[in-house]
């Protein structure tokens, strides 16, 4: 296997088994607030069922740009400073309840997350949302980060240092 495959191999790995993703909007004073929600990586787009208490769901309702970042667990990182991670960006879109998609996804999210959606999916607060994104990069370590291309973003191309 080169590089290149092995760079890929561990792309997948990590955005495949994402179970959420760290999320970076803006407040309506337009500060940056980080925050995290458990996703679902669904035909090439993420999905969050969100509440409407939490800051992040207001955020995106006001404003749907986001930055979303998958990071590799620390305890499974054997260097703090080179975790492997992917930063996207793209813009969210509510997606109604009676809608196929919903349905579709939602069933993911049971099988993904278990016990707990039975009890948050009738709760009238929670909000699905697709964030559709349109640009990333990966990095792998030091000296590795990669931009992200292609239709589903998943082909990846060594970044020039000088850039």
């Amino acid at each position: 296997m080169n590089d290149s495959d092995s760079a890929r191999k561990d792309f997948l790995a990590l955005r495949d088994n994402a179970c959420s993703a760290q999320l970076a909007t803006l407040a309506k004073d337009t500060t940056p607030e980080a925050s995290y929600a458990p996703c679902i990586l669904f035909e090439g787009d993420y999905y969050f069922f969100l509440s409407q208490l939490a800051s992040h769901t207001a955020n995106l309702m006001r404003n749907p740009e986001v930055g979303l970042m998958l990071i590799e667990d620390e305890s499974e990182a054997s260097n703090q400073f080179a975790r492997r991670r992917i930063s996207l960006q793209g813009s969210a879109q509510f997606v109604e309840r009676d809608s196929d998609i919903f349905k579709r996804v939602i069933k993911q999210f049971h099988q993904r997350f278990g016990k707990v959606m039975k009890m948050i999916e009738p709760l009238p607060d929670f909000q699905l949302f697709c964030v559709c994104v349109t640009s990333g990069r990966f990095v792998r370590g030091f000296g590795q980060a990669y931009q992200l291309t292609g239709e589903r973003l998943d082909d990846l191309h060594l970044a020039d240092p000088r850039q």
